[in-house]
């Protein structure tokens, strides 16, 4: 029962060599010997055996195995290598990024959209909203949804013979360029923003074949005098009615607020000593304009003897405005508060409302009647290339194209 327990130990499948001394100098001893012991050695020869069979086997497994595996390597391997020749020769691709979109055999990927998201944030990192805000996901629908419009209008291009030259990009750029001290100061401001020339350049050649696309469509647009009549007629109580102005001079002295600071009563109190004193010098008969070139804080009209022009209604803050429109031509107003400092404001002359002629206004129509029949027109083209395209959005990021498509052009609920 021993042995048999001694044959079914796992250790020993593994010690192929534990009993080869002793029979070796077993094999070597010319004594005769007993059954007993001949069944013995006979037992333990078969044990020795099965221990070198069962050896045998485990090699030969494992030789089996190893080469298997060889096989299935090489066999992939030889797919890969393959299908990597016939994607390369044949121009195919894998493409790893998610597709947002597809389109009459293009698309749109987040790798696309995140490229604009990046710029965004590095221009302006605050104004971003977090990714779990519904405005991010509103900012990537019309990313998305302009990305595809730009590609629809690059292959309009292409098929139209509509293209950008590098040398127009050049000179884009180099008109950039020019706005800096120095192309170093350029490239520094670049660096600064995060804008790589490549992007930069891919950005202007865009807005370039925009432009082109857009003349090409566009440039046969006009207004007649007729239409231009009409829009004045329509509109001349309301667009072309000019209400009562008043030209003004004034002096001020402004709060002296210290950085950091906010307005207090010692900062009132300086202020209001110096209008005072140029109040005393005008009671005395001094000269307005005079006071306001040599006195006035406002840099700009003290120049120009204190005159602001012709103001309206509405256009500056209310405390300035209600003593301007109180006063009469010639009449010089009290000392007058506002959030600049204190004021001393004289009307020098009034203009009764009128409507402007239509001589007057003509260029101004027809310049916004043109831009506005241009930019109809032009909605109009790219919603009519979109017509023609088939798109698919692959994810929960629905763009707004195919509702705004079902809406008729020209309807008010665009």
């Amino acid at each position: 029962m021993a042995e048999e327990k001694k044959d079914k130990d796992p250790k020993s499948l593994y010690h192929w060599d534990d009993d080869s001394g002793e029979v070796e100098e077993e094999v070597k001893t010319p004594k005769k010997k007993s059954k007993k012991v001949a069944r013995r050695e006979a037992k333990e020869k078969a044990k020795r055996r099965k221990k070198e069979k069962i050896k045998e086997l485990q090699k030969t497994r494992i030789t089996k195995k190893g080469k298997i595996w060889i096989a299935i390597g090489s066999s992939l391997l030889a797919v890969i290598v393959v299908l990597a020749l016939m994607f390369f020769y044949f121009g195919i691709g894998f493409d790893l990024t998610k597709k947002l979109v597809v389109f009459d055999g293009m698309k749109v990927t987040q790798k696309e959209v995140d490229v604009y998201i990046d710029f965004l944030e590095s221009q302006n990192p605050g104004a971003m909203p977090p990714k779990d805000d519904p405005q991010y996901e509103i900012l990537e629908t019309n990313i998305m949804d302009s990305i595809i419009v730009l590609k629809v209008l690059r292959k309009y291009g292409d098929e139209n013979e509509i293209s950008v030259t590098d040398a127009e990009v050049d000179e884009e750029i180099s008109a950039v360029i020019s706005n800096y001290p120095s192309e170093e100061d350029f490239e520094k401001d670049l660096a600064d923003r995060d804008i790589s020339r490549s992007f930069l350049r891919e950005q202007i050649s865009d807005q370039l074949l925009r432009d082109k696309i857009f003349k090409s469509i566009t440039e046969d647009v006009k207004v007649s005098e007729e239409e231009a009549k009409e829009y004045y007629e329509e509109n001349k109580e309301t667009l072309f009615k000019i209400p009562e102005q008043k030209k003004v001079s004034h002096i001020l002295i402004k709060f002296n607020v210290p950085e950091g600071e906010t307005i207090n009563d010692e900062v009132k109190k300086e202020a209001m000593q110096k209008i005072e004193d140029i109040e005393k010098k005008l009671n005395e008969g001094e000269d307005f304009a005079e006071l306001a070139k040599e006195y006035s804080e406002d840099e700009l009209s003290a120049e120009n003897e204190g005159e602001i022009g012709f103001i309206s209604e509405g256009q500056t803050v209310p405390e300035f405005e209600e003593a301007v429109f109180d006063l009469e031509v010639g009449e010089v107003s009290p000392i007058v508060e506002t959030y600049y400092g204190y004021h001393i404001i004289k009307v020098l002359e009034e203009k009764d409302p009128y409507i402007e002629s239509f001589d007057d206004v003509r260029e101004t129509i027809e310049d916004y009647l043109t831009n506005e029949k241009q930019v109809n027109l032009w909605q109009d083209f790219v919603y009519s290339l979109l017509d023609d395209v088939e798109i698919e959005y692959k994810t929960d990021l629905k763009g707004n194209l195919l509702e705004d498509l079902s809406v008729p052009r020209g309807s008010t609920d665009q």
